[in-house]
């Protein structure tokens, strides 16, 4: 299972999607805002049982590292 987030330019979490293929560079640009960038958290263990919900809630991303961070 892919675990993507996407971020706004400032890294405030957009959105956080579950899926079980890559999406395509077409796929990508509709997802990631204006600005914006996405982080793929596959295979990193304390994401990988997290509700999507709380990923969203608690976490920012640092835009410098592509890193999540918790708030």
């Amino acid at each position: 299972m892919k675990i993507l987030v996407f971020c706004n330019p400032d890294g405030s979490i957009y959105s956080v999607r579950h899926t079980e293929k890559s999406p395509d560079e077409t796929e990508l640009a509709f997802y990631i805002p204006e600005g914006g960038f996405f982080i793929d958290l596959t295979g990193q263990k304390p994401f990988e049982t997290m509700d999507i919900l709380d990923i969203h809630n608690g976490y920012k991303a640092d835009s410098n590292k592509k890193k999540l961070v918790k708030i």
